[in-house]
């Protein structure tokens, strides 16, 4: 009897200090990875990212940085189902993450489930209303994707008004006038465009297309321009990768696989978690 307590209490001993050894590590080193995948994000180099990401999700699954860092590289390389999947763990996980419903609705747009990326949009909107321009720019392209182009148009302005250095949603602008027929505003949001960027194959197109329409004092043309895009620049601009970087949340506590721990033996994890949603703002 006294052999079987020794024994149970050694083995209590031991589970203690593997836990107080290993629970910071497990934290830090899935944490760690998550950071190199988020630099080879920034890299463009998405495949090799995604590869870190799966190591740390493996190593802890409740971590929502890394399940939304797959999402994004995902939404990079046009794989929106298997971005969509990422996201939604990253949302179960952290609900108020608002990078994780703005990745969601850029793709929902690619899938061109674009009722149901209106709503991840706006729900990024609620949780951090300075998403502003990403957000009102993927909103705008959802209801150009819906043929609302007059609401679609209000919304490009809006992304506009925050942020008007780029060729991609003027021209998307231009497309919403010419889909109604406006060939004159379509013109000079083209034109727009063109200053910005001189050799834009989109915007060129959608000039030459509402130059020739208007011209011949042409109605609104049976096909719409395609949208030049939907992920609103996420990692292709200076700007918009300093928005996406500022509105990281906090994940929730991270826990040890298969292993219930006291919250004080989990503390250090914890606060690695935080330190590292800390460096992601």
């Amino acid at each position: 009897m006294v052999d079987s307590i020794k024994k149970r209490f050694i083995l209590l001993v031991l589970l203690t200090a593997l836990a107080l050894c290993c629970s910071p590590a497990i934290a830090e080193s899935a944490g760690t990875l998550t950071v190199t995948g988020d630099d080879l994000v920034d890299e463009g180099k998405y495949e090799e990212a995604i590869s870190y990401y799966d190591q740390a999700i493996a190593l802890e699954p409740r971590m929502a940085m890394a399940w939304t860092g797959k999402g994004v590289a995902l939404n990079e390389l046009g794989r929106y189902a298997e971005a969509k999947s990422a996201l939604e763990e990253a949302i179960k996980l952290t609900p108020n993450y608002a990078k994780a419903w703005y990745q969601k609705g850029i793709a929902l747009n690619g899938l061109t489930q674009y009722e149901e990326a209106i709503v991840a949009f706006d729900t990024a909107l609620s949780v951090y209303p300075e998403y502003g321009y990403l957000a009102y720019y993927g909103k705008a392209n959802a209801l150009a994707g819906l043929g609302k182009y007059t609401d679609a148009i209000q919304w490009y302005d809006k992304a506009l008004g925050l942020e008007s250095r780029y060729a991609e949603p003027w021209t998307n602008k231009g497309n919403a006038h010419a889909a109604l027929g406006d060939y004159q505003n379509a013109l000079a949001a083209y034109e727009k465009a063109l200053s910005i960027e001189p050799n834009y194959l989109p915007a060129k197109n959608g000039l030459n297309a509402a130059t020739a329409n208007l011209s011949a004092g042409m109605p609104a043309t049976q096909g719409v321009p395609q949208q030049t895009g939907t992920t609103a620049m996420v990692t292709t601009t200076p700007m918009a990768t300093t928005v996406v970087q500022t509105t990281m949340q906090s994940t929730t506590p991270q826990t040890t696989q298969g292993l219930a721990l006291p919250l004080w033996l989990t503390l250090p994890g914890i606060a690695f978690a935080v330190y590292l949603s800390k460096r992601r703002t």
